[in-house]
């Protein structure tokens, strides 16, 4: 996707303290307000102790390992406040967005792939032991 055919992110400030960037849909339910946020990172902010001023990193906001699906329904009592991002951090986020998605896409490395079969292997053998005391 180029540069101009992203959409624009949401920075969402949450009640917890979270700062989340993410694509978001205002919705309406029975309860109110919702927000649909999909691929959400988390902001992290470190300050720079030798120059002094602040950087932002994203880590994701629920791993993927935790939940697959990367969809999210945050109600609106939980949010301080949402505003879209700036182009730069638009352009960051997507960019976050774009090269994580590669990296889950990419199969293992024969080696890997090898090395994790052998340790599973292993694991079913030291299953089939049974000691007694």
């Amino acid at each position: 996707m180029e540069k101009d055919e992203y959409p624009v992110a949401k920075f969402i400030r949450l009640q917890n303290g979270d700062d989340i960037v993410a694509e978001t849909v205002e919705m309406e339910d029975d309860d109110g307000i919702i927000y649909m946020v999909c691929n959400p990172l988390k902001v992290i902010y470190t300050e720079s102790p030798h120059h002094g001023y602040l950087s932002v990193t994203f880590i994701p906001w629920v791993f993927t390992k935790i939940c697959d699906h990367q969809e999210f329904v945050i109600h609106a009592e939980d949010v301080i406040l949402v505003s879209n991002v700036s182009e730069q951090m638009n352009h960051y986020y997507w960019n976050n967005i774009d090269t994580s998605q590669k990296v889950e896409e990419t199969p293992p490395e024969p080696e890997q792939q090898e090395v994790e079969e052998t340790v599973v292997e292993a694991l079913q053998q030291l299953a089939k032991i049974r000691t007694y005391h």
